[in-house]
C-alpha cells in the first residue's frame, strides 16, 4: 500500500478492507463503507493526493456534510448528516491516516488537528399518553399491532423486535430474551446475534396481558402454516405470510403512515416509541439503573445524557412533594 501519489479515497478502501472489514461485524461494514463510498470517496479530498490533503480541507469537508451531506434516498430536509455521524467518519478519518503514518506514506495526522464535532441531546421527542393511547388504538386492526405494543412497552429497539423468535418467548415466567436482531444490510433484511458482551442482551418481563396476545398470535401462526404450504422458515413472532423476515423498513414506513393519517406530530418517529418507555419510567419514579437495564442502554450514564431533561422535571416534581410533604409542619 505505500505509494504517495495514491488518492486519500483509494488509500482509504484499501486501508478500511485490509485492516477493518475482517474485524467489523456485517452491519458495521455497511456503514463504515456507506461512509467511505457514497461521502469520502467522491468528494474534494477524496480525489486529492493523500500526501496533499490539510487540515483545512479536512474541515471545510466536515462543514459540508453537516450542512449539505445527506444522501440518503429517504431524505426528508435539506439538512446535512447529524453531528454524531460526521464525528463517527472523522473517527474514521483519523484512523485512517495514522495507518498512512505507520506506512510512511504521510508525515503527520492532519485529521486529528481538525475540530471535534459536538454530539448534542436534544430533548426526545415522545408520546404524551393521548398520543399513545391514539396510535394503538387505530393500530389494532393492523398486522403490526403487536409489534407498536412490544415497542411502547418494553422499550426494545425495532430490529430487536422483529429480530424476537418464539424461542426466545417463556409463556411460564412472562418474559422474553433479547438475544438477536432483524437488520438491513445492502436492502436486504439478515437476522445478526447480538455479540454476548453487550449489554442489549436481556430478559424483559412482559403484562399477562400482552403474553395472552402473543399466545393468541402464536395460534393463529401455527393454524395459517399448518393450512398452507408454506413455514415460519426462522421461526419469528412477525413474520410475512410466506414465512420470510419482514422488511424492517417497512414497519417504519407503517409508522409514518400512520401518523399522517392520525394527524399526530411528524416529529414523532419509530425510535419515540423507546424515548416514551423511559420517559414515562422516570416519571413513575423507577430508578435509572432498572430502566437502563430494561432498554439496554450501554450504560446509567448514557440514560441520563440522553435523558436529562426529564430527569429534571422528575426532580423538579420530587422537591415540590418534599416540600409539600412538610410545608404544613412550618
Amino acid at each position: 500500500m505505500k505509494n504517495k501519489n495514491i488518492t486519500f479515497g483509494t488509500y482509504m478502501l484499501d486501508w478500511y478492507m485490509i485492516y477493518k472489514y475482517p474485524k467489523h461485524a456485517i452491519t458495521t461494514r455497511n456503514v463504515c463503507l456507506t461512509y467511505i463510498n457514497v461521502h469520502i470517496r467522491p468528494s474534494n479530498i477524496g480525489k486529492k493526493y493523500i500526501r496533499n490533503i490539510t487540515t483545512m480541507d479536512i474541515q471545510k469537508f466536515f462543514a459540508y456534510l453537516l450542512t449539505d451531506g445527506n444522501k440518503s434516498i429517504l431524505k426528508t430536509n435539506d439538512k446535512g448528516l447529524s453531528n454524531w455521524t460526521v464525528n463517527k467518519i472523522r473517527a474514521l478519518i483519523i484512523s485512517c491516516f495514522n495507518q498512512a503514518i505507520r506506512e510512511g506514506i504521510v508525515k503527520e495526522n492532519v485529521a486529528s488537528y481538525t475540530e471535534n464535532i459536538k454530539i448534542i441531546n436534544p430533548p426526545k421527542r415522545v408520546f404524551s399518553k393521548e398520543q399513545q393511547q391514539i396510535f394503538l388504538k387505530d393500530a389494532q386492526n393492523y398486522r403490526y399491532y403487536l409489534a407498536y405494543i412490544l415497542l411502547f412497552f418494553t422499550g426494545a429497539r425495532r430490529s430487536e423486535i422483529l429480530g424476537l423468535s418464539w424461542d426466545s418467548i417463556n409463556f411460564n415466567n412472562n418474559t422474553i430474551f433479547i438475544s438477536q436482531v432483524l437488520v438491513v444490510v445492502n436492502n436486504k433484511p439478515i437476522l445478526k446475534a447480538i455479540p454476548k458482551n453487550r449489554t442489549s442482551i436481556r430478559v424483559i418481563p412482559i403484562p399477562k396481558e400482552i403474553m395472552l396476545a402473543l399466545k393468541k398470535l402464536k395460534h393463529e401462526q401455527d393454524i395459517y402454516f399448518e393450512k398452507h404450504i408454506y413455514i415460519n422458515k426462522y421461526n419469528l413472532v412477525f413474520c410475512t405470510t410466506k414465512g420470510d423476515m419482514y422488511n424492517p423498513n417497512n414497519l417504519l414506513q407503517n409508522m409514518k403512515k400512520r401518523l399522517k393519517k392520525l394527524g399526530l406530530p411528524t416529529d414523532l418517529h419509530i425510535h419515540s416509541t423507546r424515548h416514551t418507555f423511559a420517559t414515562n419510567l422516570i416519571h413513575n419514579k423507577v430508578a435509572i439503573i432498572d430502566i437502563q437495564k430494561l432498554g439496554g442502554w450501554s450504560s446509567p450514564d448514557v440514560l441520563l445524557n440522553i435523558y436529562s431533561h426529564t430527569v429534571q422535571e422528575s426532580q423538579i416534581q420530587a422537591i415540590n412533594l418534599l416540600y409539600k410533604n412538610f410545608s404544613d409542619e412550618l
